[in-house]
C-alpha cells in the first residue's frame, strides 16, 4: 500500500475469510493490525488475483503475491493466452466478450488495432505451405481487431475448446464458432496452439519498442469523446453488454479501446475538474483505481452532431437512480449501481473530449 503520509510503500498481509466475507490487513513489520478484522461483502475471491487492484475501506492493496496454499486453491495450472477476435461488425464484438466473460476467462488486457501481415504471418505459422494462407492473412489484416489476454485454468487449451473446431460447420453446439461463424475463414476469433506460441504474441501484439507500441492504438483524437468503462463493470462481466449498448445505437462507433490500470494519483488528475465541486472527487478516483479500465475514444456517425454532447444522453444522468427513473435505456440505468460505481464516466464538456482521450492513449500509455 502507498503510504501518502511517509511517501513509502507498506508491506501488508490481507487475510481474507470467504465463509463470512470477512477481512483482516497486518502489519507484519509493526506486529499489528491495521485493520481488524470485519466484514466485507464487497470483496469476493475472484477479486483476490496476483496483480489486482483492491479497495478495502478506501485503501488500496496492489496484491503482489500469496501464501502456497492460496496459489493452489486460486492459481492452480493458471495461464496466459492470447485470444483475436477477427475483423467482424462490430455490433458483435459485444456478444464475444460477453461469452469470454461467462466462460470463466479474466481479461487482464485488452485493445484493437489493425495488425500488420507480418504479425498475421507470426500468428499463422503453423499453416505454413497451406494453400489458404495467404487468403487468412488478407483477410485478417484487412480491417479491426481485437487482442485480449486472457487468463484461467490452462487457459490455451480452454480457449480453443471454447472457440470449437475451425470450420464453423463442424464446430460443437454452443461453442463460439458454432454460434457466431460464418465460414472457415470468417470464424469470428483466433487462438493458440501451444502457451510458448501465446507468451510470443502477447509479446508482440501488446509490447513495446523503445516507448512505441508495436501494435498502434488506433485512437484519433479527433471529433471525439471520451468514455471510461469503470472497473466494477468488468468485475460483474457488463463490459461487453456496454459495448454492445454503444455499437448498436446508430448513433455512435467505438474507433479505439484499450485496457488500463489507473494508479491514484493519475486518477485524483484525471478528475481534478471535480475537486471542491464534486463531493465524490475522491471517491471516484479511488473507484477507477482499484481495478481495471477500459478507455474508448467514441465518434458519431453523424460528423455534424456534438460528439460529447449527444453521447452524454446515451450515458445518461450521473446518479443511475435518477437514470432508471428519468432515463431508463441509458448506460447508467442499466449498469450503474450508486453515484460513484455508475458504470461509466465521459467527457462533461465539448473542448475536453480529445484532451481526455490523449490523457489515456498518449499519456498514460507510456507511463
Amino acid at each position: 500500500m502507498y503510504d501518502e503520509d511517509s511517501d513509502t510503500i507498506i508491506e501488508l498481509v490481507l487475510n481474507y475469510f470467504p465463509f463470512d466475507a470477512s477481512c483482516q490487513v497486518i502489519n507484519t513489520k509493526k506486529g499489528k493490525n491495521l485493520l481488524k478484522r470485519v466484514h466485507l461483502p464487497s470483496l469476493k475471491p475472484e477479486m483476490l488475483q496476483i496483480g489486482n487492484v483492491v479497495n478495502i475501506f478506501s485503501k488500496l492493496l496492489l496484491i503482489t503475491d500469496c501464501a502456497p496454499a492460496t496459489r493452489r486453491l486460486l492459481f492452480n495450472n493458471v495461464e496466459s493466452t492470447f485470444a483475436m477476435i477477427k475483423p467482424i461488425p462490430a455490433h458483435q464484438h459485444g456478444k464475444v466478450i460477453t461469452f469470454i466473460m461467462k466462460k470463466g476467462f479474466r481479461i487482464v488486457r485488452m485493445k484493437n488495432g489493425k495488425i500488420s501481415k507480418d504479425f498475421a504471418m507470426a500468428l499463422y505459422k503453423h499453416l505454413s505451405g497451406n494453400s489458404l494462407l495467404p487468403i487468412i492473412i488478407d483477410y485478417v489484416t484487412s480491417g479491426e481487431i481485437i487482442g485480449l489476454e486472457l487468463v484461467a485454468p490452462n487457459a490455451t487449451a480452454a480457449w480453443r475448446r471454447c472457440l470449437g473446431a475451425t470450420d464453423p460447420a463442424d464446430a460443437e453446439p454452443g461453442t463460439l464458432r458454432q454460434l457466431y461463424g460464418e465460414d472457415i475463414l470468417r470464424n469470428i476469433a483466433h487462438g493458440c496452439n501451444s502457451s510458448s506460441e501465446a507468451k510470443n504474441i502477447l509479446d508482440l501484439f501488446f509490447g513495446c519498442d523503445n516507448g512505441v507500441q508495436r501494435v498502434p492504438f488506433r485512437a484519433t483524437y479527433k471529433d471525439c469523446t471520451c468514455c471510461i468503462i469503470k472497473p466494477h463493470v468488468i468485475i460483474d462481466g457488463n463490459l461487453g453488454a456496454i459495448l454492445e449498448h454503444i455499437s448498436t445505437s446508430g448513433t455512435f462507433y467505438i474507433s479505439a479501446m484499450a485496457m488500463f490500470s489507473v494508479k491514484l494519483a493519475d486518477a485524483l488528475e484525471f478528475y481534478e475538474i471535480y475537486k471542491g465541486v464534486v463531493p465524490t472527487y475522491e471517491a471516484m478516483a479511488i473507484q477507477l483505481a482499484e481495478g481495471k479500465c477500459i478507455a474508448l475514444e467514441i465518434k458519431c456517425t453523424d460528423p455534424n452532431k456534438n460528439c460529447v454532447c449527444e453521447f452524454r444522453k446515451l450515458c445518461g444522468a450521473r446518479d443511475p437512480d435518477l437514470c432508471r427513473q428519468l432515463y431508463p435505456g441509458s448506460i447508467r440505468a442499466l449498469y450503474g449501481k450508486t453515484i460513484v460505481e455508475n458504470a461509466v464516466h465521459c467527457t462533461d464538456l465539448p473542448e475536453d473530449g480529445e484532451n481526455e482521450v490523449e490523457y489515456f492513449f498518449k499519456l498514460l500509455a507510456i507511463e
